[in-house]
């Protein structure tokens, strides 16, 4: 199905010319192995800047080979946080927000700040810092839920929202977002040809990017060349995919179970989902 996996543990630390915990993981069916993929430095270096993964994003989805990217960042958030938030309409219009927001603010820590800073959040943005942790106020207010349906279906899924103390996710996101929006927009220009799942329809001929989770996929049995935990969840989705990929059994991680809870009244189900986004592989096996 796919000629070339890859699985990127994200990071939405720093800005993105500072090197941070980003580990790239890939499997090509021409090599047949599995490899962490290190930044383009002295091969030493472990650590990338997200630009550099943007670009290299840029030259694999600009070849032919059909490839997956799965990264570990949340691809949407919840229902109606595009008009709430972002004062916008769709999930596209959503990305190109955060995208600037994300520009101006040079981290994914100051943007969050900022748009809790609103004066239109009257002092309880959507962002849980430490200080506001318990503040439930912005989802009341605003019909927007703290967290999407994926979410509600994964053990230990962390709110988009949250960015306090502790595991997070929200950072990844901003930046993740981000990201996104810079490579459809390289798609609009028709530099690139690719689908991003489930917000898109994936044809049998486009590179795809796929919203992954790490505590999902079983452990290794081998972590091979990994240093650390980042490489080795990289590793722990890659292999998963790769399971799949070559068992035949990928295509099913498509098709996504309906589900009845953390639903929006009239709204369809694909519709909720194709603006939240929704974790590859999780499903009924």
């Amino acid at each position: 199905m796919f000629e070339r996996i890859i699985s990127i543990d994200w990071s939405g630390a720093g800005n993105e010319e500072e090197r941070v915990p980003l580990r790239v993981a890939v499997w090509d069916n021409d090599a047949g192995a599995c490899r962490i993929e290190l930044p383009p430095a002295n091969g030493i270096i472990r650590s990338w800047r997200r630009r550099e993964v943007r670009e290299y994003l840029r030259r694999v989805l600009q070849e032919q080979k059909r490839t997956l990217v799965g990264m570990d960042f949340g691809f949407g958030l919840p229902w109606r946080s595009d008009q709430q938030v972002f004062q916008t309409k769709g999930w596209r219009a959503m990305l190109q927000q955060v995208g600037q927001l994300y520009a101006h603010g040079g981290t994914a820590r100051s943007t969050a700040q900022g748009i809790n800073e609103l004066q239109r959040f009257g002092g309880h943005g959507p962002y849980r810092f430490n200080e506001c942790r318990t503040d439930f106020r912005f989802y009341l207010a605003n019909n927007v839920a703290y967290y999407r349906i994926t979410e509600l279906a994964a053990p230990q899924a962390i709110s988009q929202w949250y960015l306090g103390s502790g595991g997070t996710v929200g950072f990844h996101t901003i930046s993740g977002l981000s990201a996104l929006d810079w490579l459809i927009g390289l798609r609009e220009q028709n530099q690139l040809k690719f689908a991003v799942w489930p917000f898109e329809s994936v044809g049998d001929d486009v590179h795809v990017l796929v919203e992954t989770y790490p505590a999902i996929c079983p452990q290794c049995a081998d972590y091979g060349p990994c240093q650390g935990d980042d490489e080795r969840d990289a590793w722990k989705v890659l292999q998963t995919l790769v399971h799949h990929n070559q068992n035949g059994t990928l295509d099913a991680f498509f098709h996504i179970p309906e589900q009845h809870f953390g639903r929006t009244t009239d709204v369809a189900f694909s519709a909720q989902v194709g603006f939240e986004g929704w974790i590859f592989g999780l499903r009924n096996e």
